[in-house]
């Protein structure tokens, strides 16, 4: 059978036993359906029937799931942690071009299993959807040992972005995201919260906390996040030039949904000396600013990008310098759900909950990057450049 069928069989299976299920039993005479059948209570045919379906076809979905997009240069990988405690991946361009490639969810099935259960899939026994995530390669060289600053600027060094995940998300579930803007030449350290959000991450101790939402209180969570990111942009350039002997050069601050407010937070309380040069945002959740921020519609107090999905534009979100739309952007497009299984599995469970929007999921990275570089080379949010692809409009 024809890979490519399995997740036009998977959508079909589903839809059919859904139809199925929708029909009368008396619909089922002795000559259409086996006897031995046609005498087990439909109560438990048909959900049975469904769940079999379903497991089966997601099961096939998702065999060479998730896809690696191609990127301009190889990408080094490395963990590490702040002295707080609080843990990272740091994505980097690396002359290196052997070595393992290290893993898309750095604790495996811990990791997927943190993220199926906060989006309900472990409670009711189907977390296998995202099992294949621990799994999965992530394009990357585990702990490359260099830095290719050729990509960098005629200094010698490469921007820094510290980024900061959504509510429930983690480190490593933008990978292949991040990975394209490191093969770009920029440094993007993900950070994994310690406030009760991550999906799941491991502390100091070896002890696993998965995602809490009561763990502290929005305000104190939105101040243990910008805390951390304030720690990160102080920290992380002596340490990279003393673990790479590579030079930092601009630094910004960068977050998804509930990270955005978290870096906008971070930047309004950092000192006059700050080495902190700008904003990148994805989708603000400005909402989650808990009265503690600007409302929308407001400029930061340094030079600032938003980028909206298609949702968050129809709600007029705005935040900063200029405010660009990536048509056909789905809130899921700021990290890699899209490439989790394929586009037809992925754009049905859009109808559900926004995870890929009808736009090319590679090509939005591609822009994405694309723009977030011209923005660290220019410092100007108001810059063509910073808008140059075709899915980008500001507004």
């Amino acid at each position: 059978m024809n890979q490519s069928m399995l997740p036009i069989l998977f959508v079909v299976a589903v839809l059919s036993m859904l139809q199925l299920a929708s029909q009368n039993v008396e619909a089922f005479s002795p000559s259409a359906v086996d006897s031995y059948y046609h005498a087990i209570p439909s109560v438990i045919t048909y959900p049975s029937a469904f769940v079999a379906a379903f497991r089966t076809g997601a099961a096939l979905s998702v065999i060479d799931q998730p896809r690696i997009p191609p990127v301009d240069s190889a990408v080094g990988s490395s963990v590490m942690r702040l002295p707080s405690g609080a843990r990272l991946r740091l994505f980097y361009p690396t002359k290196s071009s052997t070595g393992d490639m290290s893993p898309y969810c750095t604790d495996g099935r811990q990791t997927s299993d943190g993220m199926a259960a906060l989006v309900g899939f472990k409670q009711i026994g189907i977390s296998f959807l995202l099992g294949h995530l621990a799994d999965a390669s992530s394009g990357c060289i585990q702990d490359a040992p260099t830095i290719d600053l050729t990509s960098g600027t005629s200094d010698n060094s490469l921007p820094l972005l510290v980024y900061s995940h959504g509510f429930g998300g983690n480190m490593d579930m933008a990978t292949y995201f991040f990975r394209t803007m490191a093969s770009k030449g920029i440094i993007i350290a993900a950070l994994e919260h310690t406030d009760g959000t991550a999906s799941s991450t491991v502390l100091e101790d070896g002890s696993e906390r998965r995602f809490n939402e009561y763990f502290m209180t929005g305000r104190q969570q939105l101040m243990r996040r910008a805390s951390e990111l304030l720690e990160s942009a102080e920290f992380l350039p002596k340490e990279i030039e003393r673990r790479y002997n590579a030079t930092v050069g601009t630094v910004m601050l960068g977050g998804h949904s509930f990270g955005a407010p978290s870096a906008v937070m971070a930047a309004n309380g950092a000192p006059e000396q700050s080495n902190i040069k700008g904003l990148i945002l994805h989708d603000p959740a400005l909402g989650m600013g808990y009265g503690m921020l600007p409302p929308n519609g407001a400029k930061s107090k340094i030079p600032t990008v938003s980028y909206v999905s298609d949702e968050y534009n129809r709600a007029n979100v705005r935040y900063g310098d200029t405010t660009v739309h990536v048509r056909g952007c789905f809130h899921g497009n700021f990290v890699d759900a899209p490439l989790w299984a394929p586009n037809v599995v992925m754009r049905a469970l859009s109808l559900v909950i926004p995870a890929a929007g009808p736009a090319d999921s590679v090509a939005v990275h591609q822009q994405l990057a694309e723009s977030a570089i011209a923005f660290f080379e220019s410092q100007d949010p108001m810059s063509k450049s910073v808008r140059g692809g075709d899915l980008l409009k500001r507004v």
